[in-house]
């Protein structure tokens, strides 16, 4: 689950140069990692070893949209089905809309066509990992009544797909219950800036989408914001969570 959503829209395998005298002699004077540095690169690896195997796969939830233009001063509401497939593809039914058709058009079926279209495509190069991100941890927070770890990412490329921001991570199960931050690329020409909130409660050894919040800087209509919340989880097989079971 450790993946940025395209809201909208690998290391090379080459050898780093060695580096001079001076280099060198500067970094054999430094001092060792600390125990609470090599404890946070531990926590890390576990962590990121469990998000890639707690992939939500082969359930049915409940979607409300909940969309708003302030500058144009309209709002606009949709229901759906979101089906997750074995193979990872997210496919929407929507059951109920109300409100302006511009919101619905432009925010939240925009949302829903992005997200399908780039479902179960290979995300390596939007993956939250170490090839990706540089990693800082923050230390241990609460989050509904569990410890969470906290660690402060920083992509190592400014490419489409990867933010800076936050993640936390159940202490217990090593997976991720929130996401936020700032796109370091808009997805698109016409928005300036996309941040976002994303939270997930842990089920039966999965991270289940729980909400999200997306603000936008427009070029034409200003901010537009986007709130998401997820329910009613049904599972094609209750045996096989991650698509090759439990």
């Amino acid at each position: 689950m450790f993946c940025a959503l395209l809201i909208f829209g690998l290391l090379d395998g080459s050898i780093a140069a060695a580096p001079r005298s001076d280099e060198a002699a500067a970094a054999m004077a430094a001092p060792a990692d600390s125990p609470q540095d090599r404890e946070a690169d531990a926590i890390l690896k576990r962590c990121l070893q469990s998000s890639r195997k707690g992939v939500i796969r082969g359930v049915t939830m409940v979607a409300h949209f909940a969309g708003r233009i302030p500058k144009l001063q309209k709002t606009a509401t949709v229901d759906a089905s979101r089906h997750i497939s074995r193979e990872g593809a997210v496919e929407y039914t929507v059951t109920e809309r109300n409100g302006d058709s511009t919101v619905q058009k432009e925010l939240i079926f925009r949302f829903m066509g992005r997200e399908s279209e780039s479902a179960g495509k290979d995300n390596s190069k939007a993956a939250v990992n170490e090839a990706n991100y540089k990693f800082k941890y923050k230390g241990k927070r609460e989050k509904d009544d569990r410890m969470a770890y906290v660690f402060e990412i920083s992509p190592k490329k400014k490419r489409e797909g990867l933010f800076k921001g936050e993640i936390w991570v159940d202490e217990e199960s090593c997976l991720t219950v929130r996401e936020a931050g700032r796109f370091v690329k808009s997805p698109s020409v016409f928005l300036k800036k996309v941040e976002f909130t994303r939270e997930y409660t842990i089920r039966d050894g999965v991270a289940v989408p729980k909400m999200m919040q997306v603000n936008s800087e427009t070029r034409f209509w200003g901010v537009a914001e986007l709130n998401i919340q997820y329910g009613e989880l049904t599972f094609e097989d209750p045996r096989s969570i991650n698509g090759n079971g439990l």
